[in-house]
């Protein structure tokens, strides 16, 4: 009678898995098997990422100051300038014409000054005649009293057509300085990065409820920064100094080191969340063309990546007691025993956690399984767990492999 083939390679699967156990049953060992790590120093850099876009260091957003139409662009979009340079003209023909008409109203105020002069000179001449008069009782009280009313009231006129010079001085002033801002200068030395603006084209002013028509953007290209969104609950962990490697999304494999310089006290809202500005100041290679506007991400790099005493993160656990108060906790291997110890821990990364008390190193800490570590008791009898060697993987292979019987 032939034997079922998938019966004999199943009882050959069972006994490969079964014997072993059936052996270490039989031996009382009854230690459960974990994996352990060494407490050691080592060098902790936990990294907070944040996403952004590139900047120019000094960037500045000309806009006109007054409403005309652009005459000459004397620039180009790439130009380098130098501050004060003329880069643009507006028509002045309507603030020329203001300065005349202001012009002709300062002299008007200046004939009326020397009329109010000349008159109360003469008032002032009646009024003496009228003194000598009245105290020769040539004239009555009223006559005098009119006489020296008629001064005094010209007194008053020349102060007041000084008073109108001097606005008439101001207003000229004014109409002098609108007529001197449609000369379009440099206020720095920079490249011209942006230039929408065209000849025919009207320059509108700024005003508080409206933003102005941009007529060009210069910036400083010799150095660049990143400027990053931080989510809330991590802006607490930045200081200023902290390194950061930058990914421009033109070179995502080249990282741009650089170092926090400013943090917003203002949050912004960000799809309904709140983040921080974060501005980190790069230093890039110098053959490496970087933009204004180009996104970027970012690791900012928190404490300054000394070594120090740390265990891996999965053998950290957490205690929460009746008053909500939590501590930290590691399972060690002391003379084959499980014992709990309490720890402060530090900074912490992908793998390592720091450690400030509890531990010293060359402590045996016991790090899995998870299930295990989850499971133990104080003072539980514990050995570690041993690497699988290259024979078990063969046999695991082999078990896969039927066994063919043939009667013979």
């Amino acid at each position: 009678m032939k034997l079922n083939k998938k019966v004999v390679a199943a009882a050959v699967i069972v006994a490969v898995i079964a014997i072993p156990l059936l052996i270490k049953a039989g031996r009382g060992d009854s230690r459960k098997e974990v994996t352990i790590a060494v407490a050691s120093e080592q060098a902790i850099r936990p990294t907070i990422l944040a996403s952004g876009v590139l900047a120019y260091l000094t960037e500045v957003n000309l806009t006109s100051e007054v409403v005309a139409k652009v005459r000459e662009i004397l620039v180009e979009e790439g130009d380098q300038v130098v501050q004060d340079q003329l880069l643009l003209r507006l028509d002045p023909e309507t603030y020329r014409n203001a300065i005349e008409r202001e012009e002709a109203s300062r002299r008007q105020g200046v004939i009326s000054i020397e009329r109010q002069r000349l008159a109360l000179a003469l008032a002032e001449k009646r009024l003496a005649r009228g003194v000598q008069l009245f105290e020769q009782k040539m004239i009555g009280q009223s006559e005098y009293d009119d006489l020296r009313n008629a001064r005094d009231l010209n007194r008053v006129e020349l102060k007041s057509s000084e008073e109108a010079l001097r606005r008439a001085d101001a207003v000229l002033g004014e109409a002098r300085d609108q007529f001197s801002k449609t000369d379009i200068r440099s206020p720095i030395s920079g490249t011209i990065v942006a230039l929408p603006i065209k000849v025919g084209e009207t320059a509108i002013a700024s005003t508080n409820a409206f933003a102005g028509a941009q007529l060009m953007k210069i910036a400083d290209t010799s150095a660049i920064q990143v400027e990053l969104m931080v989510d809330e609950a991590d802006v607490s962990k930045i200081a200023l100094g902290q390194d950061v490697n930058v990914f421009a999304a033109a070179f995502p494999d080249l990282a741009l080191v650089g170092k926090v310089h400013q943090i917003a006290l203002a949050p912004t809202l960000v799809n309904q969340g709140r983040s921080y500005e974060v501005t980190a100041l790069l230093e890039p290679p110098k053959d490496i063309a970087l933009r204004s506007g180009m996104s970027a991400r970012a690791d900012i790099f928190l404490g300054d990546g000394s070594r120090t005493l740390a265990v891996p993160v999965e053998a950290v656990g957490t205690d929460v007691d009746e008053d909500k108060k939590v501590t930290r906790f590691v399972w060690v291997d002391r003379d084959g025993s499980a014992r709990k110890v309490e720890v402060e821990v530090g900074l912490s990364d992908d793998k390592w956690e720091a450690i400030a008390s509890g531990l010293k190193a060359g402590d045996r800490v016991i790090t899995g399984p998870g299930k295990t570590v989850r499971s133990l008791l104080e003072g539980e009898r514990i050995s570690e767990l041993e690497e699988k060697k290259d024979s078990d993987a063969a046999q695991d292979d082999d078990s896969d492999i039927e066994v063919e019987v043939t009667d013979e």
